[in-house]
């Protein structure tokens, strides 16, 4: 199996340019050994489905941790002040909109007056502030909370398909049964590998 993939993956390095690609397989006097067990792999991806890093630390991989936990948490925290200042800005936009609507004879009173202290909050920081900007801010803040949260829900994904592919990988013979050598020829790039089963 190894040396078909081994050959195809030849050919195809071959195809744009004068290349010779040439495979030799050897008899090793090793013992066989049987291919990995599929359950490692399926183990490592449901422990990162429950928590994430579960996975790497099955894989004994404790050094993607910090930076699985890192991405995760940074992104939370972001989503989270983001949603702190989005409800203020919704509170403070609620009430400057009726606030202008009663100031315009509209309506005769305003229904979110209990949000006035989000809005004077806006502008002891900013100064007196129309309903435009703060409905303006609202939905960027909005739209940030939102991606943020996507961003949790990718590093969460990519560290169960990092989880998966590390424990394939685990097994993966990289030993000296498999040489590949690239040399240059009078016709252009010599290509030969060598498998030795």
């Amino acid at each position: 199996m190894r040396a078909a993939i081994v050959i195809v993956v030849m050919m195809l390095v071959g195809l744009g340019s004068s290349t010779t690609a040439e495979a030799q397989v050897v008899a090793a006097d090793s013992t066989f050994t049987a291919a990995p067990s599929t359950n490692a792999p399926r183990k490592a991806l449901r422990r990162s489905a429950i928590l994430p890093g579960w996975g790497q630390i099955t894989n004994k991989q404790y050094k993607k941790l910090p930076f699985v936990y890192a991405a995760i948490g940074g992104l939370a925290y972001l989503a989270y002040r983001n949603n702190e200042d989005y409800q203020l800005y919704r509170e403070a936009f609620q009430y400057k909109a009726w606030e202008e609507q009663v100031e315009a004879g509209l309506v005769e009173s305003n229904p979110r007056s209990s949000f006035q202290g989000s809005y004077e909050q806006i502008v002891a920081e900013f100064g007196e502030v129309s309903s435009r900007p703060l409905e303006t801010q609202r939905n960027n803040l909005r739209r940030s909370r939102d991606l943020s949260l996507i961003g949790v829900g990718l590093v969460y994904g990519l560290a169960m398909l990092d989880a998966y592919v590390s424990a394939h990988l685990l097994d993966f013979d990289v030993g000296e049964d498999l040489s590949f050598r690239a040399a240059p020829s009078s016709g252009g790039l010599r290509l030969s590998a060598q498998i030795r089963l």
